[in-house]
This record gives structure tokens, sequence and C-alpha cells, in this order.
């Protein structure tokens, strides 16, 4: 009997080199490599300058859990940031279209320069009392663009004013917002009991922390409420880009030196990537509400896309 016709072979599946075969968890390892590499020479340098700093934020930042501090990023905060990156890059061109300068307000010169005085006797205050390390905090640094818009639009540089307008209202509300709500519940968790009305009290109830987690937002809200501008696709940018870079600064730079001032920012958890769009999406709902009291305060009638109305309480 003839024999069954037997089913062709498969041919040999053709495989790239193996120099192109990456595996994710390669790549995975490399990156690990470097940022203990990068970490290791942060220290070292810091540790070379100042002696003992490594000691002294072991113990100012130890009750943080390691497993937050220390260890290979999680994919999905790499992933996150990768693709908020891509969107900053792709509409850079879009916002830039859209920017316009603040209008002229001569009247309010004198205004925006008292405000900058203000921030500034707050700023002197802490390079004197405290020193000048609260720089490297996102509440320091949102309080500083606010106090330099002032200075901007008292000095009449319109453009400068403007492009830190939404980044004056997003950094100040976002501290405000995050400090009470996250931060301070957050650290209280992780408090011994006995040790957390100190805590609370250390970090809630001094005049300069009420100041800068409190009255900032007053601050920024009075300086865009003179002359309340509607915010467009530039402004929104702007604020994406300025959190990009400074969760790029967090990551590179404070992270490995021990400095960790916001253990939500932490690369090494999954919940890290949720953690950065969710951020995003807290600016975007900011955005959106500033521009509903905008047009509040103007009168503005949105109708069929058309806007209608004053542009400025001067």
């Amino acid at each position: 009997a003839a024999s069954a016709p037997t089913a062709p072979s498969p041919l040999p599946r053709r495989l790239p080199p193996t120099s192109q075969l990456v595996s994710a968890r390669a790549l995975w390892s490399k990156h690990h490599a470097m940022s203990q590499a990068w970490g290791s020479a942060l220290r070292g340098l810091v540790e070379a300058r100042r002696p003992g700093t490594g000691k002294f934020l072991e113990g100012v930042f130890g009750h943080i859990p390691l497993e937050l501090r220390r260890g290979p990023w999680a994919w999905s905060p790499i992933l996150a940031l990768i693709g908020l990156a891509a969107t900053a890059v792709s509409a850079a061109r879009m916002a830039a279209e859209s920017f316009e300068p603040m209008p002229a307000a001569e009247a309010l010169r004198s205004v925006r320069l008292a405000g900058f005085l203000f921030g500034s006797l707050v700023l002197v205050y802490m390079f004197g009392r405290i020193g000048s390390w609260p720089m490297v905090s996102w509440t320091m640094l949102g309080w500083s663009v606010t106090t330099l818009r002032c200075l901007a639009g008292g000095l009449g540089f319109w453009t400068l004013q403007r492009i830190l307008t939404f980044p004056s209202l997003l950094a100040n509300t976002v501290t405000v917002v995050v400090w009470y709500l996250v931060i301070v519940p957050g650290i209280l968790a992780m408090t011994p009991t006995p040790k957390r009305w100190a805590a609370l009290k250390r970090m809630v109830f001094t005049l300069f922390l009420i100041i800068v987690h409190g009255i900032n937002w007053v601050f920024c809200f009075v300086d865009w409420y003179v002359q309340p501008v509607r915010l467009d696709l530039f402004d929104l940018w702007a604020g994406l880009v300025y959190g990009l870079l400074y969760i790029a600064f967090y990551l590179l730079v404070l992270d490995p030196l021990g400095i960790h001032l916001y253990f939500i920012l932490s690369p090494r958890k999954w919940w890290g990537g949720a953690t950065y769009v969710g951020i995003m999406l807290l600016k975007f709902a900011i955005w959106w509400t500033f521009n509903s009291l905008e047009s509040r305060i103007n009168g503005d009638v949105i109708t069929g896309g058309s806007v209608q109305g004053d542009t400025a309480l001067y």
C-alpha cells in the first residue's frame, strides 16, 4: 500500500542577528546599571564637597520605605514619561503658533512691583533662616515663578509675563492640593504614632510653611485676577513642559542624591506612571478651571466656539 504523503517540514524561521535581539529585560538591566553609576557619581561629588551629607539625608528621609528610595525603576513610570515627553515635542509648534504676549497694563505695573517685593522678602527670609536648599523643591520654585512674573509685569516684559502665567498658577495650585491631600497624610501615615502630632505641627503650623503652602495660592491668584487672561494651548503646553522639566530634575538629580521630597514621584513602583499621568491631568483641570473663572470674571459669552468679552480688569 502506498504510504501517506508526509507534510512538508516548515521552513526555518530566519532570526535577525544576535546584536539586534535586545530584550526588554536587557534594556531594563542596562538602565538600572546606568542609574546606579550616575547616582554613585553624584553622591560621591556631593560627599567630597560636603562630607556627611549622605548620612544627614538618610536621617531626614529614612522614614520613607526603602523600596521607594532605592532599587530599579518600574516600566510604567518610564513609559509614561516617554509618552508625555513625546506629547510635549509634537505639540510644540502648535503651541508656539497660539502664543500671544500679555496685553500691556501700565496701570498695574506698580501693583506688580509690590508683588515682586513681597515675594522677594519671603525668599530673603528663607535664604537667611533656612538656606538655599528649599529652592530645589516644587513649592519654592513655584513661589519664585510667581515672584518673577510680578517683576516681568512691573517692568513691562509682557512676553515673559505671559510665558510664566500658567506655570505660576499651576505650580502653586498643585502645591496646595498635593501638599494637604497627599504629602502630609502620607508622611503622617509613615510616622510612628507618638511622633505624629509633632510632625504635623512641623509641617503645617509654622508661619513660613503656611505662607508657601497656602498664601502662595492667594499670591498667584491675585496676580492673575487683576488681569485675568484666557489661557490657550501655549499655556497648557508651557505647564506640561514645566512639569516635565521638574520631574526630570527630581529623578535625575534629587532622587539619586537621596533627597526624596515627594515620595509619590518615586519611579520604582508600577503606580509611578499613573502618578505622572494623573499630575498632568490635574494640570488640564487647573487650566480649564481658570478659563471658567475668566469667563465669569469678564462676563464672556461663549457661543458656537466664539468668545466675546473683555480680557482684563484694568
